[in-house]
């Protein structure tokens, strides 16, 4: 009886565990793909590439903050992007425990963090940690864009597509039609920041 007990609980352990460990990945479109439509870095800037291959835990996916601020979550085989002035920034995240990585941004320069789950007492724990560009490039190939910013492939900065008939894309320019409107063909509308 104690050995039909003990298997039970091995498999109910391991159903639990099937739960926790399978998910979603991540779905967009690739590094690969838009990694030449990246919105410039203003100046004064730095960005933030944060990334998660895949590995333990997909369902697991905890809000990623930038200085106490939720910037994106820890997709499974997911990427997303953040710009913020140069300086010092901690990149956070936390389940049942906190991993956070220091970053220095510089003007116009992109350090890398990765982001995976290892397991934990009852739930997996992020675990974050700053990589080299050659590193992170390599893993970052075939990752999906899970970030705030409309990216698809065309355009530098845009999504690939032009705005609606009547809307222009630029300061001057002439209207043009199809496809939906972005921010970048909005600021032809807003007047000159001083």
């Amino acid at each position: 009886m104690r050995e039909v007990l003990a298997r039970c609980w091995r498999a109910a352990a391991w159903g639990v565990a099937a739960l926790v460990l399978t998910g979603c990945a991540a779905t967009g479109p690739r590094f690969s793909e838009v990694q030449e439509n990246f919105p410039s870095i203003k100046p004064g800037h730095g960005r933030v590439m944060v990334y998660r291959t895949g590995g333990l835990g997909p369902a697991i996916q905890p809000d990623v903050r930038l200085d106490g601020e939720v910037v994106g979550q820890m997709v499974p085989e997911g990427f997303f992007f953040v710009d913020r002035p140069v300086g010092r920034h901690t990149v956070s995240a936390r389940t049942e425990v906190e991993s956070s990585v220091d970053v220095e941004l510089v003007d116009g320069g992109t350090v890398y963090v990765e982001a995976l789950i290892t397991l934990g007492l009852f739930v997996g724990q992020p675990r974050l940690s700053l990589q080299g560009e050659t590193v992170a490039r390599a893993k970052l190939a075939g990752l999906a864009y899970t970030g705030a910013i409309p990216l698809v492939a065309g355009r530098p900065g845009g999504t690939g597509q032009a705005p609606p008939a009547g809307i222009p894309s630029g300061p001057g320019a002439a209207p043009r039609t199809g496809g939906p409107v972005t921010l970048d063909d909005l600021n032809g509308l807003l007047p000159p920041s001083r």
